[in-house]
């Protein structure tokens, strides 16, 4: 990086191109907006670039200040937990964390964490993105994430998983269905005889169906793909067809009104906490996890397991103290 570059720089930049105005950003900052257009100017000498294209009406970054908002964000972002590392010692109820998550677990797990948390720790800010699989691999794997919540096909040197959450595909149709009247467990030949919804290749549901000779039957012959657990609720209820779903999500859409029965042989569904190799966790990171821990404990029942004990965690340096 530049040496002439500042942080206080990277920070004007960063709000004019979050609010489109030097106007509100310097608000924001807390700044005079004659100091925020300074700031800006030097920094685009710096760099050598115009970084924004300004009209009477509004401010839009460049193709290059559209580049350059990455590395910013990535580097301030960094520096904002590296400063966290630094006074662990001294207050461990500031911070930044960025964690990763599929959508169910977003809406029954951290949302519900983040509530609790909020009120013991108001100062941890936390940016949640919804990711598949993959995504939140190699999302945690370039250090954009400090975690995600995910499932992980196999074992990777770039990062450590330790599994959290074990959850039983179940069989979910709306309550018109023949099917609604069933106990269950049914045999998962019942997906050859009825339309069927699933997930797409790119889900992590799916391919944990396939790689089951029971699960294929749910995943090989659909009649209809959706990307979301959001669509696939929404198909589901409006008498599409039937789908098979891990237990947490079914447990989610039974409040919906949608049936859920247990399918045998069972298959399960494992998800772990995936954080970069040899990168210890902040305080913030450490304290998001033990909210979560025990929001996932909470829903523990017949058909969801968690695995994970305290002792395990720590040995990543999650202290759930």
């Amino acid at each position: 990086m530049n040496p002439n570059i500042t942080l206080r720089q990277l920070r004007a930049f960063l709000a004019v191109t979050e609010h489109g105005s030097f106007t509100k950003a310097a608000a924001m900052l807390n700044i005079t907006q004659s100091a925020l257009t300074t700031a800006v100017k030097n920094l685009e000498t710096e760099v050598g670039l115009r970084l924004f294209d300004r009209t009477t009406r509004q401010v839009e970054p460049t193709a290059y200040g559209r580049q350059f908002a990455t590395l910013a964000r990535r580097f301030t972002e960094d520096l904002e937990r590296g400063m966290d590392d630094l006074r662990a010692h001294v207050d461990r109820q500031q911070g930044l964390v960025v964690v990763g998550a599929t959508a169910t677990m977003i809406t029954s797990v951290l949302v519900p964490a983040l509530k609790e948390m909020s009120e013991r720790f108001p100062g941890i800010r936390v940016r949640i993105i919804e990711v598949l699989t993959a995504e939140a691999i190699e999302h945690v794997r370039r250090g954009d994430m400090d975690m995600a919540f995910t499932t992980v096909a196999l074992p990777d040197a770039d990062f450590d998983a330790v599994p959290v959450m074990r959850d039983v595909f179940d069989l979910v149709c709306p309550p018109s269905h023949r099917l609604a009247r069933e106990d269950g467990p049914l045999s998962w030949d019942v997906f050859r005889n009825h339309p069927t919804i699933g997930m797409s290749g790119e889900s992590g549901l799916r391919g944990i169906l396939m790689g089951h000779e029971a699960g294929q039957a749910a995943a090989a012959q659909l009649a209809y793909e959706v990307s979301s657990v959001w669509g696939l609720t929404r198909m589901v209820r409006e008498g599409l067809g039937i789908a098979a779903v891990p237990g947490l999500i079914a447990q989610e859409m039974a409040t919906e009104g949608i049936r859920r029965i247990r399918l045998a042989p069972p298959v399960y569904r494992t998800v772990s906490l995936i954080t970069r190799s040899g990168r210890s966790p902040t305080p913030a990171a450490a304290t998001l996890v033990a909210a979560a821990l025990s929001r996932l404990r909470d829903l523990e029942c017949d058909g969801i397991e968690i695995p994970v004990t305290d002792a395990q965690l720590a040995e990543r340096g999650f202290a759930l103290d």
